[in-house]
């Protein structure tokens, strides 16, 4: 996902260009793909760098921890002050400058924001219900879906005392 920024690099600081991000299905790499990439990204001019902020509505396919089957996840990420660095400044991270041509590559970035965004056991809604969770497990085995405290003694002291 390639941006031009030419009109930034010469710009006075403080002038922002806001971009429009509308994908389809698109491969972040060999592994993960997303069904659609939406969001507005404003990309504002420094001194010494161009920064990226916006937020990004997704979806991926994961497989329920629950019930081992495939679901639909909506995921919303949010780039904050993501910084590349303006041609002829020193580069801060690799994989964060701006080409000789203005153009930036998000790929990288974006594809980190989901894979930190996807909970490591994702719930499909159907199984957030404990109702629905125990016709999965059956009604013998559904007791330790429950777990019920002690109940706890509001004085705050210690009756053994």
């Amino acid at each position: 996902m390639r941006f031009r920024l030419n009109k930034l690099l010469g710009a006075p600081v403080g002038t922002r260009q806001i971009e429009l991000l509308d994908r389809n299905r698109t491969w972040l790499d060999d592994d993960l793909q997303v069904h659609y990439l939406q969001g507005e990204l404003t990309f504002t001019r420094t001194n010494e760098n161009i920064i990226a902020e916006g937020t990004i509505k997704s979806e991926v396919r994961v497989q329920c921890g629950r019930s081992l089957e495939m679901f639909d996840l909506p995921l919303e990420v949010t780039l904050d002050d993501v910084v590349f660095s303006l041609p002829g400044f020193p580069v801060t991270e690799p994989d964060r400058i701006i080409r000789e041509d203005g153009q930036v590559d998000l790929t990288i970035t974006i594809r980190e924001l989901i894979i930190m965004a996807i909970p490591i056991n994702p719930i499909s809604p159907q199984f957030t219900d404990t109702g629905a969770l125990a016709e999965l497990v059956g009604e013998d085995d559904s007791d330790w879906l429950t777990i019920k405290w002690a109940p706890q003694d509001d004085s705050g002291r210690d009756d053994q005392a």
